[in-house]
């Protein structure tokens, strides 16, 4: 019932989940009830990603990414895909930026040692990683701490599976080509602009510069990308072969470190949705291989509601406790 429709924060098929989960513990007779908060969220409206090749390196025409999710024989929720939202970071840094891409293995800080111990020079680049191994958001914090100014997170077939003979979803439990995982990459506890105390309706909130400031928020653009797409970008990086655990499946291309040549352009563009909502489900996250793009993010961010479903079981022993 709960994963029949996507049912992103904001939605009618999120409202639906709600209202089904407090009345199934109702009909358990347990005390239950909602609560609801006003927080700050966001959402995309539009995206592009357009990766060419500098001249006169290549006459290729460049190519622009759909950057949608495909449908794929079998999938038993062919019928609600339209419900699904656009690919995207929760939380995402707005901004535009562009640099050579720099490929950084999962993003971690030993992956960052290695790139200068192997005279990678990361300051000013757009940071490409896989997902897995740490959260998606320290994956782009750890870009930023290393000087990137932007980040591209993709989810490996390596870890994910899904290349080769191995099949995937609706036949699979692996990641299909084009699947992405979207999330939040706020690393903090609840709604950013009320550290520490509840959203509730006319509660102080704290400024989106004063939200950077308390850390819990990257500090640079970054997108998720599908396997498939990241695997058309990485073709176009340069430099150094990268170390024998930093690649792919034995069927993915040999992985580079950068940067370049390609350059990559992208657009994105977020909006706010006005409604009431149960929870906040945002996915995982995905990537993109390059070595020059554009990212630009454009939007606004809003108050909306939100709510919690609370059930209360009472101890046997310390049932005020």
């Amino acid at each position: 019932m709960l994963t029949r429709r996507p049912h992103a924060a904001g939605t009618e098929a999120n409202a639906q989940a709600a209202a089904y989960v407090l009345s199934t513990l109702v009909s358990y007779n347990i005390d239950s009830h909602i609560v609801s908060y006003d927080v700050s969220l966001t959402y995309p409206i539009s995206r592009s990603l357009i990766l060419t090749q500098p001249e006169p390196a290549s006459e290729q025409l460049p190519i622009t990414f759909d950057l949608r999710q495909e449908i794929y024989d079998g999938d038993p929720y062919a019928d609600v895909a339209h419900e699904v939202l656009p690919t995207f970071h929760a939380y995402a840094k707005s901004g535009t930026v562009r640099g050579a891409v720099v490929y950084a293995n999962y993003g971690r800080v030993e992956d960052y040692k290695t790139l200068k111990e192997m005279g990678v020079n990361v300051t000013g680049t757009i940071v490409l990683a896989r997902y897995g191994k740490i959260f998606r958001g320290d994956i782009v914090n750890n870009a930023f701490e290393a000087g990137a100014i932007g980040a591209i997170v993709y989810t490996d077939r390596k870890d994910y599976g899904g290349g080769g003979d191995e099949g995937w979803f609706p036949k699979a439990k692996w990641m299909p080509p084009s699947g992405v995982q979207v999330g939040s990459v706020y690393d903090g506890a609840g709604d950013p602009s009320t550290p520490g105390w509840p959203s509730i309706q006319g509660c102080e909130r704290i400024s989106d510069d004063e939200v950077e400031k308390q850390g819990n928020v990257p500090l640079i653009p970054s997108l998720p990308v599908s396997a498939a797409d990241g695997e058309t970008i990485m073709r176009s990086v340069g430099g150094q072969v990268a170390n024998e655990d930093w690649q792919g499946s034995k069927d993915s291309p040999t992985y580079r470190l950068g940067p370049g040549p390609g350059i990559l352009n992208l657009t994105y563009t977020v909006r706010s949705l006005n409604s009431t909502i149960y929870l906040l489900i945002f996915y995982r996250t995905i990537y993109v291989y390059m070595t020059w793009f554009c990212i630009g993010f454009q939007g606004k961010k809003a108050i909306e509601t939100i709510q919690n479903v609370i059930a209360i079981i009472e101890g046997v022993e310390e049932p005020d406790r």
